[in-house]
């Protein structure tokens, strides 16, 4: 899922993981594009992302 902003994609994990889900690994920034990914309570994975936009 795209996010607009860095902020974004934390504050929408801090709340999967308020509601029962899990971070399976630690976000990764690299820059132009930083994402994480977290593990709802059924078990699906999904991704948050956010991608600086082109100057």
């Amino acid at each position: 899922m795209s996010c607009d902003s860095r902020e974004e994609v934390d504050t929408l994990i801090a709340k999967a993981v308020a509601a029962g889900g899990r971070t399976p690994h630690p976000p990764e920034d690299h820059g132009f594009m930083y994402d994480q990914g977290f593990e709802d309570i059924d078990g699906h994975l999904w991704n948050l992302v956010w991608s600086a936009p082109e100057a």
